[in-house]
């Protein structure tokens, strides 16, 4: 049988996560996440604050590490401050009542590290930092086939052509993702489709897909056609 005192600590309720059985109550730790992780340039980024004390009397944010006035970016002061409206926007950046900042349309040059300086109503200030990491877009890859005529039973081979590196690589038939049979076969690295023995099925438009992990693109269409002998 579970002894009493591990009953009743069982039956406590946690109130927002702040206590725990046998454990005095402890703050709750400000963060700043970036979402999404990773931005390319012409995409939105936000760095959502986690958890922003509710005592919080005011709040900066800075594109630097040190909370320089010629660097700030957006501030809120207090509910009564007529100019303290949320969201509040600043050309590409809006800032909202929870400390959260958007930024639209990123380029390289936002990239750096941003701090949130916040004040409580006791007028103590905390420092939180995040890096913000802007990429260049990948660039449209190009499709190329050998033959975009040809008879059935004879092959076809297609290649997905791009500049960058560290790739992944989707191959599209019709604007859909591409259902492989066993007639159709993939280089190493997924850059080139080979189609042997080309069935009349297989007509259509071609695309192949490059992605980094923060941006895509899709390359033009290629049509192929299969003629019967």
């Amino acid at each position: 049988m579970e002894r009493p005192s591990l009953l009743l600590c069982k039956g406590l309720l946690l109130a927002a996560s702040l206590l725990a059985c046998g454990n005095a109550p402890t703050a709750a730790e400000l963060t700043i996440e970036l979402v999404p992780p990773m931005v390319a340039e012409g995409g939105n980024s936000v760095l959502f604050v986690h958890k922003m004390p509710l005592n919080t009397q005011a709040f900066y944010w800075y594109k630097q590490k040190d909370p320089t006035k010629s660097y700030e970016v957006a501030r809120y002061l207090t509910p009564t401050n007529a100019s303290s409206k949320m969201p509040q926007h600043s050309g590409r950046k809006t800032v909202f009542y929870s400390g959260s900042l958007l930024i639209k349309n990123v380029t390289q040059a936002d990239s750096g590290l941003y701090t949130l300086l916040t004040f409580n109503t006791e007028m103590e200030s905390e420092l939180t930092h995040v890096h913000l990491d802007v990429q260049k877009p990948v660039a449209q890859p190009t499709l190329q086939a050998d033959h975009t005529t040809v008879t059935e039973d004879s092959s076809v081979a297609l290649t997905c052509l791009s500049g960058d590196p560290g790739l992944s690589i989707r191959w599209l038939f019709n604007h859909q993702s591409l259902y492989f049979n066993d007639r159709m076969t993939l280089s190493q690295k997924n850059s080139r489709l080979s189609i042997n023995p080309a069935r009349r099925e297989d007509a259509g438009e071609y695309q192949c897909e490059v992605s980094n992990g923060y941006s895509s693109k899709q390359s033009v269409p290629v049509q192929v056609s299969v003629t019967s002998e």
